[in-house]
């Protein structure tokens, strides 16, 4: 039951950060000209929101990877599903970073509260 509630929190708080960064975007305005996305450079550090959602995700995994019955192939869906997410948010320009990654977390938070 704990390993349920943990991939439910897990899955929960990524969807609200990448469904936010979405939200954000369907709300720029564009015209006809082209707009250069800002870009981030890839040695450039993810803002402290995204690492705390980050390493609270990767915790849970490990947590959820310790219980008894737990079936490895759903831990590493779970740890995929997190690459995934991870590298969908970095791709943002940095203040969608930090929008997407406050709404995951207060969405994890708001689960792990309640669980």
């Amino acid at each position: 039951m704990v390993v349920k509630k943990q991939i439910l929190a897990i899955t929960i708080a990524l969807s609200t950060a990448l469904i936010g960064q979405n939200a954000l975007a369907k709300n720029v305005k564009t015209s006809s000209l082209a707009i250069a996305k800002p870009s981030t450079s890839k040695s450039q550090a993810a803002p402290k929101q995204c690492q705390q959602l980050f390493n609270a995700t990767d915790k849970l995994i490990a947590e959820a990877a310790r219980q008894p019955g737990t079936h490895s192939n759903l831990v590493q869906k779970m740890k995929t599903k997190l690459s995934s997410t991870k590298q969908q948010i970095l791709k943002l320009d940095v203040a969608m970073q930090q929008k997407s990654c406050d709404k995951g977390l207060v969405a994890l938070n708001d689960l792990v509260k309640r669980y």
